[in-house]
C-alpha cells in the first residue's frame, strides 16, 4: 500500500472522481505526512466525515489529529555514489533540446537507493525514465573519484562555458 492507493480509496469510500490536478493536490499533502498519517486521515474521514473534505478541510483535520507538528525522526542513509544519500539524482538538462532554457539547468529525479525510494512517490525516478546515468564515472584525470553529483555540476559548467564563448 502506498499513498497513491490510500487515496484513491478514499475517494472511492465516498464515491468521488477527482481530476488529475485534484487528486494530485491531494497527493502532495499525503505524501508531506507519509503513508501511516495518511491511512489515520482516511480512517478519520471515511469513520466520522459525511462529505469528502475540501484540501483545506483536510489540513484542517490533519492538523487536529496532531499529524502536522509532529517532529520527523531523522534517518541516516548510506552513502551512494549517484545521490550522495540524499535520494536526488542530477539530470542536466540542454538548451538544445529544452528550448525552454538558454543555459544547461539541472534537474533532480529520484535514486534508486533507500534514500531515492523514501522520496514522495510525485518525484519522478531517475531509472525509469533513463537506462543508465548521463556521465559515466572518470577512469583517471582530476575528475576520478568525484561524486556524480559534481561531476554533473562540473559538465554543466564546462557546457555553459562553451555556450558563453560561442555568443
Amino acid at each position: 500500500m502506498n499513498t497513491t492507493t490510500v487515496l484513491e480509496t478514499m475517494f472511492s469510500v465516498h464515491g468521488k472522481r477527482p481530476l488529475e490536478a485534484q487528486f494530485n493536490e491531494y497527493l502532495k499533502v499525503f505524501d508531506q505526512i507519509g503513508l501511516n498519517d495518511s491511512v489515520k486521515v482516511f480512517e478519520h474521514v471515511r469513520d466520522k466525515e459525511d462529505k469528502f473534505p475540501t484540501i483545506r478541510q483536510m489540513r484542517g483535520i490533519i492538523g487536529n489529529l496532531g499529524i502536522w507538528g509532529k517532529p520527523k525522526a531523522t534517518i541516516q542513509y548510506d552513502d551512494c555514489y549517484y545521490c550522495q544519500g540524499v535520494g536526488y539524482i542530477p539530470y542536466l538538462l540542454s538548451p538544445k533540446t529544452v528550448k525552454k532554457i538558454s543555459k544547461y539547468t539541472t534537474t533532480v529525479m529520484a535514486c534508486k537507493c533507500s534514500a531515492g525510494q523514501d522520496l514522495p512517490e510525485s518525484v519522478q525516478r531517475y531509472f525509469d525514465v533513463h537506462k543508465s546515468v548521463q556521465f559515466e564515472e572518470e577512469e583517471e584525470g582530476e575528475l576520478k573519484d568525484v561524486a556524480y553529483p559534481v561531476l554533473v555540476t562540473v559538465k554543466q559548467t564546462e557546457f555553459n562555458d562553451i555556450l558563453r564563448a560561442k555568443e
